[in-house]
């Protein structure tokens, strides 16, 4: 009788602590943005969500992807508060973190996410073989005096970057070259601008 008091006790401690890490896990109350489109060309339409935790002092973000049924329901297929970084974020000593919170689209089939990050920058993925696959990043910065665009097609491997002084549109720096990246980078390990190409 004693063991099973004590193997009681111990699951509904184990249960008050799960339900707790749950709470704490579920505080991104505070909805960002939202977009509605077919990803998985199942002619239903998915949705896609950025959200805030208002609890968290750091104001974390999450971005989730919600896939329709023919049921009529949503099924969460992915989750990740790491791809947009929180607003007040510890390693910069709890300061604003510098850039807006992306915007979010779906277009064409596409996931579409913009940043706003020392310039305008946006993220096209496609839903293929069970995963989101990055097929598209542009990059347009003005430093007050030159504009720099990038263009990348991942899929066809098409690289360019130009320089040009805004006022007399004269180009000072152009680049264009082949980049083949395979296999193409995945939305569940994604950040932007880790890598010097995108």
């Amino acid at each position: 009788m004693k063991k099973i008091i004590i193997l009681v006790t111990v699951l509904l401690s184990y249960t008050n602590m799960y339900s707790q890490d749950k709470n704490l896990n579920d505080n991104f109350n505070y909805l960002i943005r939202q977009s509605e489109g077919d990803l998985n060309n199942d002619d239903l339409l998915d949705k896609v969500i950025i959200s805030m935790d208002t609890i968290n002092d750091t104001r974390p973000l999450r971005l989730q992807i919600f896939f329709s049924q023919p049921n009529g329901k949503s099924e969460l297929f992915f989750s990740s508060t790491e791809i947009i970084e929180a607003m007040y974020p510890i390693e910069k000593n709890a300061a604003h973190n510098g850039s807006q919170i992306p915007d979010v689209y779906i277009e064409e089939g596409k996931l579409q996410l913009d940043f706003y990050i020392k310039g305008n920058s946006r993220y096209e993925f496609i839903f293929k073989n069970g995963e989101f696959e990055l097929v598209h990043f542009s990059y347009v910065n003005w430093d007050g005096k030159t504009i720099t665009e990038t263009k990348f097609n991942l899929l066809t491997g098409e690289y360019t970057k130009q320089s040009e002084i805004q006022e007399s549109s004269e180009i000072t720096s152009k680049i264009k070259k082949d980049v083949i990246i395979r296999p193409l980078p995945q939305l569940n390990n994604f950040r932007p601008f880790e890598n010097q190409l995108y």
